[in-house]
C-alpha cells in the first residue's frame, strides 16, 4: 500500500474513532439530577408544550421518535403499552423529527396513545442529544434528568417501567415486550 493510502486510512480510522467516542460521551453526558433544557413546541394536541408546562407535579417521559427510523417503527408498541399503562401517573410525551403533516402519516400507522411535539428543525432533539431512535429521557417533576435509555430491548422497557413506577410511587406495570430484543436496538 502508497504511503499516502496508508495515511488516509488511518486517518480515517481516528476520525471514526473520534466520531463513535463523541455518540458514547453524548450519550452517558447525562448525569442522574442534571437540569433538563428547556424546550417549547407544538403538539399534536394543539397545545404548545414546555418543559415548564410537562413537569411541575408529574414526572416526564420524553420518548424521541425518528418518524421514518425502521428501529423505531418495531419499537413504538411497546412505548405505547407504557405509556398507557401510567396514563395518568406521568405526563408521556413523544418528539417527532417532522412537522404536522409527517407525524399525521406516522400517526395513522402507529396510533400513539399520547401527544407528540413537532421538532422538525430538530432543536429539542439536539438539546436532549438524542442521537438515535428510539431515545427515552425520565425527567423528574423538578425538571431533572433522571435516566436516559438509548434505543429499546426488554430491558429497556422493564427498567423504563420500573423507573416510572418508583417516579410515581405506584405498582410495576407488567408491560408485554414479547418480541422485543434481548440486546438494546437503535436506529
Amino acid at each position: 500500500m502508497k504511503p499516502i493510502a496508508k495515511l488516509s486510512l488511518a486517518l480515517g480510522l481516528v476520525v471514526a474513532l473520534v466520531l463513535g467516542m463523541n455518540i458514547i460521551s453524548n450519550a452517558q453526558s447525562w448525569k442522574t439530577g442534571a437540569k433538563a433544557p428547556d424546550f417549547s413546541g407544538k403538539g399534536s394536541d394543539g397545545k404548545t408544550h414546555t418543559l415548564k408546562s410537562l413537569t411541575g407535579k408529574k414526572p416526564l417521559v420524553l420518548y424521541f421518535i425518528g418518524h421514518t427510523c425502521p428501529i423505531n417503527a418495531q419499537a413504538v408498541t411497546y412505548y405505547n403499552r407504557v405509556a398507557t399503562a401510567y396514563k395518568g401517573k406521568v405526563n408521556f410525551v413523544g418528539v417527532i423529527d417532522t412537522d404536522a403533516a409527517g407525524y399525521k402519516a406516522w400517526q395513522n400507522q402507529f396510533k400513539a396513545p399520547y401527544p407528540v411535539i413537532f421538532d422538525k428543525d430538530l432543536k429539542i432533539i439536539r438539546s436532549y442529544k438524542a442521537e438515535r431512535s428510539p431515545w427515552t429521557i425520565l425527567v423528574s417533576p423538578q425538571g431533572n434528568i433522571q435516566k436516559v435509555w438509548e434505543g429499546y430491548s426488554i430491558g429497556e422497557i422493564n427498567e423504563l417501567s420500573a423507573s416510572i413506577a418508583g417516579a410515581t410511587k405506584s405498582q410495576v406495570a407488567k408491560i408485554d415486550t414479547t418480541g422485543a430484543p434481548k440486546n438494546p436496538r437503535a436506529g
